[in-house]
């Protein structure tokens, strides 16, 4: 046996066999259209001599390698640190694994070593030039194909009829942002302008940091942001798990500096509820008794029992963790420990420019995802763990059109609940202009919501009546200056993008001509004053 063939997990030969196995039923494709061609004997390959293939000493060298670098994936998640000198390889050897499974219609088996390969791709992602086999759009057009196929599968399990504002009742979810820029950087600005306008609507606590000193060590569980290890990137982890620690919430949703709310209709709870209230499993399984495999049957017990901790949205290239949900349970606990404790970055992978989403999937994804079960993938089970639930970009976080064009991924529409803008630095002008848009986009959707509702004209109830709003239905227009008249406003101009501090004077504003025209409309503020002022509920 060539030196690395076996391993943790199973052996390359041994995989090769457990995908040459034919799947059944509808899923069943036989090895004559998959490879056409005379039927022949079975191969015992432990008979051949390798030198009577291939003479020489090189070639015994090379299929060591060979074997040792296929084995590798699946021998333990140490390994991952270490493909990081190579990324094509891993990236390579995970597309051809990708690429078999899909040949036998195992689509969810098929994307998951798809979506791990991904996380080996850092910098510049992949190259068109690459000596391997990896080539950027062969495996972006893959990940997407493969992302639609999922989704359809994944949308069996999700209660699309939910409303827009939907409240459960006594349900506590806190918004926790970190903006470590300086205090006058435009999106730092926005940023905090966006969730205040937000927190006014719907009455959720706001956790927004904008230094490490502001991040507490979590003691219990040995997180520290200023420990010299953890990139700005892993700061989120340290600060979810303070704001859960403080048992004052159900669920924490954690959104990147760079997304804005876009949909003040939306509540988190109505996300929420619409990807964790529907219990059924979304997957190709028959309902009732029956299931034809033990392990299978026990999958399905603990997918039928798995409680929704963590809500996230998946796109062509895997995990955006931009945005997420995450409820404030044993599992979510025991899960942010893992990511923070990840160390497949510590060597060559230690400069990975993505390094939160790579180590969150790895986390998530590895170990059950190479743990082949061809019965369990006959019936499209999900691969994630049963404490996680994938959600639509729409309804989670979709991109600005650059990015989302680059990832082959959803670009923000109207009625998408959060626009992210991944790959955009903040410094750049084009950038800062883009955050500037979404604000004022969602700016004028508060104020004509809010003149609707003034007037008798309110959004769709959900099943336990009107949405209660905070703040700026309670107080009137008088919330939104006390707001926007205690911080600058900025006007993104010249060249170089300087930001430009504009006078509290709502006269004084240029760039905000669009958003703030409103408020020169002494009848349209009267109307929004004398808004009814329900009490609010949610977080405290």
């Amino acid at each position: 046996m060539w030196p690395g063939a076996c391993g943790a997990h199973g052996a390359w030969w041994l995989l090769a066999v457990r995908l040459a196995r034919p799947a059944r039923g509808e899923m069943e494709l036989s090895l004559a259209e998959a490879m056409p061609g005379p039927v022949l004997p079975p191969c015992e390959n432990g008979e051949i001599p390798l030198e009577e293939e291939c003479p020489g000493t090189f070639w015994r060298a090379y299929a060591a390698r060979l074997f040792a670098a296929r084995a590798a994936l699946f021998v333990s998640p140490a390994v991952a640190v270490e493909a990081f000198a190579c990324p094509g390889a891993i990236v390579s050897s995970f597309f051809a694994l990708a690429r078999l499974l899909a040949l036998q219609r195992r689509w969810r088996r098929s994307l998951a070593m798809l979506h791990l390969g991904f996380i080996f791709v850092r910098d510049r992602g992949f190259s068109e030039c690459s000596t391997w086999p990896a080539q950027g759009w062969d495996v972006m057009l893959a990940g997407q194909a493969l992302t639609e196929r999922v989704r359809l599968l994944d949308d069996e399990s999700v209660l699309s009829t939910v409303s827009r504002g939907f409240r459960i009742d006594g349900l506590r979810v806190a918004v926790v942002t970190i903006c470590a820029y300086a205090e006058d950087a435009p999106v730092r600005v926005l940023c905090h302008q966006n969730r205040q306008l937000y927190k006014m609507l719907h009455g959720y606590d706001v956790h927004f940091f904008t230094d490490a000193s502001q991040i507490d060590v979590n003691i219990d569980s040995q997180m520290d942001v200023k420990d010299g290890v953890h990139k700005p990137f892993f700061w989120k982890v340290n600060a979810v798990k303070n704001v859960l620690d403080t048992g004052k919430y159900d669920w924490a949703l954690w959104m990147d500096c760079d997304a804005f709310f876009m949909d003040p209709g939306r509540t988190i709870d109505s996300v929420i509820h619409m990807y964790s209230a529907n219990r059924s499993i979304a997957s190709r399984l028959p309902v009732g008794p029956g299931v034809p495999d033990q392990d299978v049957a026990s999958g399905w017990h603990e997918l039928a029992e798995g409680e929704a901790s963590l809500i996230l949205a998946v796109d062509s290239t895997g995990i955006n963790n931009g945005v997420w949900l995450l409820k404030n349970s044993n599992w979510s606990h025991r899960f942010l420990e893992r990511w923070w404790r990840s160390d497949i970055l510590s060597g060559p992978g230690k400069e990975h420019n993505c390094s939160d989403q790579s180590t969150m999937l790895h986390a998530l994804l590895y170990e059950r995802a190479i743990q082949l079960n061809q019965t369990w993938d006959s019936f499209e089970l999900p691969i994630y763990p049963p404490e996680v639930r994938v959600a639509r970009q729409e309804h989670l976080q979709s991109f600005h059109a650059a990015t989302a064009q680059t990832a082959l991924s959803r670009a923000w529409q109207d009625g998408d609940f959060i626009k992210h803008h991944p790959g955009c630095h903040y410094y750049k002008v084009p950038c800062q202009q883009l955050y500037q848009e979404a604000q004022e986009i969602f700016w004028n959707k508060v104020v004509l919501s809010q003149t609707l509702a003034a007037g008798g004209v309110g959004d769709a109830s959900g099943e336990q009546g009107e949405a209660k709003k905070g703040d700026i239905k309670k107080n009137g227009m008088g919330a939104l200056e006390k707001l926007l008249g205690s911080q600058p406003l900025w006007a993104i101009s010249g060249d170089q993008g300087q930001a430009t501090q504009r006078s509290p004077d709502i006269h004084g504003f240029t760039r905000w001509s669009t958003a703030l025209r409103y408020w020169k409309d002494e009848k349209l503020m009267a109307k929004i004053s004398k808004a009814p002022n329900p009490t609010p509920s949610g977080a405290t």
